[in-house]
């Protein structure tokens, strides 16, 4: 599309509006802003739209990160895990083959660079590992259960000996202050 006004007549008349604009802005800042009052439905609304649109945000984030993370995590299994359909194509990382063949004929191993797989454990693997770790924290949990009850079992009757000793004292220090008293 070409246009009739060369781009300097343009740029001039854009200035132009711009100075007319700042002048009249400097004309009108002496007089105070009014803003006109909306009504309390289009406030409430408004409010209403805005929250609902960061609440859709926020969980199209936490969806969208929680699937990432659910598809790292299943990656690094060595046995396939159930397929989830995902908003962009997964990522795959292919071992790299070695011939042992170059181009002259004979066999050099030590040219070409070999790439090792890194070890990945198996779903079942991380379960009987999960489980085992499990079981031994329940049996510790249980085993410090059983000491803080077999010690709270002293500690109440080392705390009614103490409570005894001071109601004692304090009954002494009353029959004292009471004799003082009428002594006189």
């Amino acid at each position: 599309m070409q246009y009739s006004k060369p781009l300097s007549a343009i740029l001039l008349g854009s200035l132009l509006l711009m100075g007319l604009a700042m002048a009249q802005e400097d004309r009108s800042s002496d007089a105070p802003h009014v803003r006109h009052k909306r009504g309390i439905f289009w406030d409430f609304f408004q409010k209403m739209v805005i929250t609902k649109n960061l609440i859709v945000d926020q969980y199209t984030d936490t969806r969208n990160t929680l699937n990432d993370i659910y598809n790292t995590v299943n990656e690094q299994f060595s046995d396939p895990g159930p397929a989830k359909p995902t908003s962009r194509p997964r990522s795959t990382t292919e071992k790299a083959s070695v011939s042992g063949e170059d181009s002259g004929g004979g066999s050099s191993s030590s040219d070409e660079p070999t790439t090792t797989e890194a070890y990945r454990i198996s779903r079942y693997e991380l379960g009987r590992i999960l489980g085992r770790n499990f079981r031994g924290l329940q049996r510790l949990a249980m085993s410090e259960f059983g000491e803080a009850l077999n010690a709270t079992k002293y500690n109440l009757k080392e705390y009614k000996s103490e409570a005894d000793q001071q109601f004692a004292n304090s009954l002494a220090v009353e029959k004292k202050n009471k004799l003082k008293s009428l002594k006189g």
